[in-house]
């Protein structure tokens, strides 16, 4: 049996041994905690794969991902803290025992990307196996690399409430800051343009959908 889903292949970006584990971990908490159906499999200890049978919400948590791997900076500001994140949706073959054995076209698609991503600077791409398709997602791919480039932990702070539906009067008082602090922010970050972002990522997975 197929059916549509998302799988991420990725990998934290100047690693070390003796971070790298902790980062892991809160990588693998953020992953439950948006999404609870997901399965995880890490690999050579900064690696990792992630298979969501939901693809409409594969975006927004390499959003997430990438957001708690910069706030990890704010413990260790010698270094540089990221994720590279290859995204592959289309079928997948069911059910999924183990990740490392799974197939289907949305694991192909992942694992080529991801090889892509080695070859270049970038930090995020997306692939399905539609031409049209593919365009908008590379062109969401792009544009997000170019907002995180420059995302400070001051913003990324921010980012994570936003990324989990706050508003950013919730998120002044979480983070114990006044609403005109936080609303800096959201304009220096560019919130709006990744709000028309993440709405294109999912019209774009309807598009895949209604052609499947």
């Amino acid at each position: 049996m197929a059916n549509l889903s998302a799988v991420i292949t990725a990998d934290m970006v100047n690693s070390e041994s003796s971070w790298a584990k902790e980062l892991g971990k809160r990588l693998e908490q953020t992953i439950y905690s948006a999404q609870g159906a997901a399965k995880v499999f890490f690999y050579r200890g900064d690696s990792f794969q992630v298979y969501l049978p939901d693809p409409y919400s594969a975006y927004r948590l390499a959003l997430k991902l990438r957001t708690e791997a910069i706030l990890f900076e704010k413990d260790r500001p010698e270094v540089h803290t990221d994720v590279r994140i290859s995204l592959g949706i289309g079928a997948v073959e069911l059910p999924i025992t183990q990740l490392a054995t799974a197939q289907g076209e949305a694991f192909v698609l992942s694992g080529r990307g991801f090889d892509e991503l080695a070859k270049t600077d970038m930090r995020l791409n997306m692939h399905c196996g539609q031409d049209s398709t593919q365009i908008a997602l590379k062109t969401i791919s792009l544009f997000t690399d170019y907002l995180f480039h420059s995302l400070t932990t001051k913003q990324a702070a921010v980012l994570e409430h936003l990324l989990n539906h706050r508003t950013q009067v919730e998120t002044a008082r979480l983070l114990k800051k006044s609403q005109s602090t936080v609303n800096k922010h959201v304009q220096s970050m560019g919130w709006k343009q990744l709000e028309e972002l993440m709405a294109l990522y999912e019209t774009s997975i309807q598009l895949i959908n209604n052609h499947g």
